[in-house]
């Protein structure tokens, strides 16, 4: 519904749809119980029927019953048209331009005559009773107040406001995992968009408004939906044009935070009082909401800051390395290199070293893959475990028969077509190699990697050996850098669908990395 490349045009349809089938349902049941109450009035009371027809003469069932639900419905549906096509796009630019707050502006004015059409032609018929509760006569009446009027329209604002937050958050959802993601992950985003779908339908087909938006528990609905939306706005103005024009939150003028917590205020006392369609109301909650929404949005707009600044840097990161790595692809030529290991494998051959023939070969294929897999953003799992068997073959070359090193590897194959991002699993077998082999004392290492429909458990075991200071090891000083990169990887690629474990003592370190692919 919300996709905009190939359903552009199916959103607005399936909204007007609902909108109708609302509409006829509601003018259907609204004629039924005017005709209760009519059949009521002359059926077994014994009320003449020039008593109670007199009360109808200025009541057109059309004017003050039909025109009033088909215009304000009407009036909402191009306020929904105005904001989202017309004022959204330009307000969610960085910079929000003139002509986006004239089209908000436009949109409450529709909202506001939505409202008004309403309350203004809406005429009720209701029995007038005795205390006994015989009736005797009709009785026409209108909610019409111009307090009313302002409270629906914020009423309908926040509903609107409310969908288009979510629609938003479904768009870049949908694009996220689009990009990102195997087809068979967008599974989950259709069903978000299913159930979203479900609820409105069903609204349509069963849901009613009450005469007055702030009504009953409709209230508290509305309530928790206006500070929602007020919380998600603010912390936007905070993020975008506060935090964004300071290093920190001590260069941020007391006049600008003044500004914020009296525009938090006014907002919060809108909204409140609406509830109450403008009668007076205690300020107690208003002053609590406020300062919820207050340090909420700092800090929620401080947290999205802190993740993009670390986004940044690893992107930074990424990019060093790629343009580092495209410089090494342009200095070595891959056929030159493919080339001479072939000769070497060739040459083992000749000389009966299989070993050192089958070592080449496994080098040969590790290299293949740096220089040919590891640049994409997804590759198939298979394709990862074939370069850690590699590499673990040729780690298994060092080790003396003689030497009590114990290395068990238990790896299953995918039995279908899987994809995660390149070099994830590799860093843990790497350090576990550096770290947990010693030709001097009892070593082990045990590796473990097992699948079920929708993750992947990985453990790597090893014992310990550090290195004493002395060591000569150039790349002592650079211990761990790598398992850093992947945490920060997996906090980028897999948020939310990923946990790590690692535990380490004096005498093994253990990892376990659960994924959801």
């Amino acid at each position: 519904m919300w996709e905009q490349s190939r359903t552009r045009y199916v959103e607005p349809l399936f909204l007007i749809g609902l909108a109708t089938v609302y509409v006829i349902r509601r003018l259907t049941a609204e004629i039924t119980e005017f005709d209760g109450i009519i059949g009521l009035s002359a059926s077994g009371d014994g009320i003449p029927a020039d008593i109670y027809w007199p009360e109808l003469d200025n009541y057109d069932y059309i004017l003050n019953n039909n025109v009033p639900l088909i215009a304000g419905v009407s009036l909402f549906l191009g306020a929904c048209a105005v904001f989202r096509y017309l004022a959204y796009p330009r307000l969610s630019e960085r910079t929000a331009t003139r002509a986006g707050w004239l089209y908000v502006g436009l949109t409450v004015m529709l909202l506001l005559a939505s409202a008004f059409v309403y309350h203004y032609l809406k005429l009720y018929v209701r029995h007038k009773r005795f205390e006994s509760g015989d009736i005797f006569g009709l009785e026409v009446y209108s909610l019409y107040r111009r307090r009313t009027v302002l409270a629906d329209a914020i009423g309908l604002g926040i509903l609107l406001a409310t969908y288009e937050i979510i629609r938003s958050y479904y768009v870049y959802f949908s694009n996220k995992t689009s990009q990102a993601l195997p087809a068979h992950f967008r599974v989950v985003s259709y069903l978000l968009l299913s159930g979203i779908m479900v609820l409105l339908v069903r609204f349509a087909f069963l849901g009613r408004l009450p005469p007055t938006l702030w009504q009953g528990s409709f209230r508290d609905v509305l309530l928790y939906l206006g500070l929602g939306v007020q919380l998600l706005f603010f912390q936007s103005i905070i993020y975008r044009h506060i935090l964004s024009k300071s290093a920190s939150l001590n260069e941020i003028s007391p006049f600008t935070v003044g500004i914020f917590v009296l525009a938090v205020l006014v907002v919060t006392t809108v909204i409140w009082e609406a509830g109450t369609q403008f009668y007076y109301h205690s300020l107690d909650p208003i002053i609590t909401y406020s300062a919820i929404i207050v340090i909420s949005s700092v800090a929620i707009a401080y947290g999205r800051r802190v993740l993009n600044r670390e986004q940044a840097v690893l992107q930074t990161q990424v990019s060093a390395k790629s343009a580092e790595l495209s410089s090494l692809r342009a200095q070595i030529n891959p056929h030159f290199l493919f080339n001479a290991l072939n000769s070497l494998y060739a040459t083992a051959l000749k000389e009966n070293s299989e070993k050192t023939a089958d070592g080449i070969q496994k080098l040969g294929d590790m290299m293949r893959f740096m220089l040919q897999e590891n640049n994409r953003d997804r590759i198939p799992l298979d394709k990862e475990i074939e370069y850690l068997h590699n590499y673990i073959d040729i780690q298994r070359m060092r080790v003396d028969e003689t030497h009590p090193i114990d290395i068990r590897v238990t790896i299953q194959q995918p039995n279908r077509e899987i994809y995660l991002a390149p070099m994830l699993l590799t860093p843990f077998v790497e350090n576990a190699f550096k770290h947990g082999i010693s030709l001097r004392s009892p070593s082990w290492i045990f590796i473990t990697l097992t699948l079920d429909a929708t993750t992947l458990y990985f453990k790597v075991h090893n014992s310990r050996h550090p290195r004493p200071a002395e060591s000569t090891d150039p790349e002592r000083a650079q211990s761990g850098v790598g398992l850093d990169n992947v945490r920060k990887r997996l906090q980028l690629i897999y948020p939310g669908r990923h946990t790590l474990d690692i535990q380490q003592s004096e005498q093994d370190y253990f990892v376990s990395l659960t994924l959801v692919y």
